[in-house]
C-alpha cells in the first residue's frame, strides 16, 4: 500500500511540473505583403507562430522569410508579452530579432537583425507589421504587412492609454486623424507605430 501511495505522489509531482510547464503554440497562415525601400513587392503566402509560454510571455515567429531575391529563413521575437483589450490582444516590440537559421543572409547579419513589431490576435486571426533594417554593405528597409486589420485592432491604437498624440502620412505630413491607407501613429504614452487603415 506505501508503494502504491508513494507511486501515486510520484505521478502527481510529475503532473504537476507538465502543467507547470505548459504553453500553447497558435499557428496563422495569411498573406505578407512586403516593400522593400518603399518599392512593393508580390504578397506572399506566410505563416506565423505565437508560441505562449507558462511565465506568461510570448515569442512570435515568422517562418521561412523571404524577401525580393534573399532567404532568411525564421526571423524570432522571444519574450514580449500580450495585452488583452477587450477579444483582441497586442504584442509589441522594437528591439533585436534572432535569425537561427543557417541561410546566408542569416549568417551575414550574425544571426541578429534590428525589428520592430506591432501585432493584434483577435478572432482566430493575426494582423501584424513588421519592420526590419538590413544592414548587407547597403542598407534595406523592410517593411510587413501580415493579415487583414480589424477595426477593433485599429481602435485598440485609438483608445485608452494608447491614444494618439499625432498622426502622420507616409511622406510626414501631419493629419487631423487617421486617413485610408499608411498612417504613422505617436501615441501619448511616447511610442510610434504605424496604423494600415
Amino acid at each position: 500500500m506505501k508503494k502504491f501511495f508513494m507511486t501515486l505522489a510520484v505521478a502527481a509531482t510529475a503532473f504537476m511540473a507538465t502543467t507547470a510547464n505548459a504553453q500553447t503554440t497558435e499557428q496563422f497562415t495569411d498573406k505578407l505583403a512586403i516593400s522593400l525601400n518603399n518599392e512593393a513587392q508580390d504578397p506572399v503566402d506566410a505563416t506565423v507562430e505565437l508560441e505562449h509560454k507558462a511565465d506568461g510571455t510570448s515569442t512570435f515567429m515568422l517562418k521561412d522569410f523571404t524577401f525580393g531575391i534573399f532567404e532568411v529563413g525564421d526571423v524570432i521575437v522571444e519574450g514580449i508579452k500580450g495585452v488583452k483589450n477587450g477579444d483582441a490582444t497586442t504584442y509589441d516590440f522594437e528591439g533585436t530579432a534572432k535569425l537561427p537559421s543557417d541561410k546566408a543572409v542569416a549568417e551575414a547579419l550574425g544571426h541578429q537583425i534590428p525589428l520592430t513589431l506591432h501585432s493584434v490576435v483577435e478572432g482566430g486571426k493575426l494582423y501584424a507589421e513588421i519592420a526590419l533594417l538590413v544592414d548587407m554593405g547597403e542598407k534595406l528597409k523592410v517593411d510587413c504587412v501580415f493579415g487583414k486589420k480589424s477595426e477593433t485592432a485599429i481602435n485598440g491604437v485609438v483608445a485608452g492609454k494608447t491614444a494618439p498624440a499625432a498622426v502622420f502620412n507616409a511622406t510626414g505630413a501631419r493629419q487631423n486623424g487617421l486617413q485610408k491607407g499608411l498612417n504613422i501613429v505617436r501615441t501619448t504614452d511616447g511610442k510610434t507605430v504605424k496604423v494600415l487603415k
